[in-house]
């Protein structure tokens, strides 16, 4: 599935013909949103992760 990528439109949450919504990545706080949600998490599961391994 491609990312719906469209700087012209300014909705973060756009819906898809099928039903539910994706984010507009041509938008800045659908990176937000993809980082907060994300990559932040992992990141502190990883650390914590390897922190009790060690």
């Amino acid at each position: 599935m491609a990312l719906y990528r469209d700087p012209r439109d300014k909705r973060v949450f756009v819906p898809r013909p099928g039903g539910g919504v994706v984010l507009n990545f041509g938008h800045p706080i659908a990176w937000a949103i993809l980082v907060c949600t994300t990559i932040i998490p992992f990141v502190i599961v990883t650390v914590v992760t390897v922190a009790v391994l060690l």
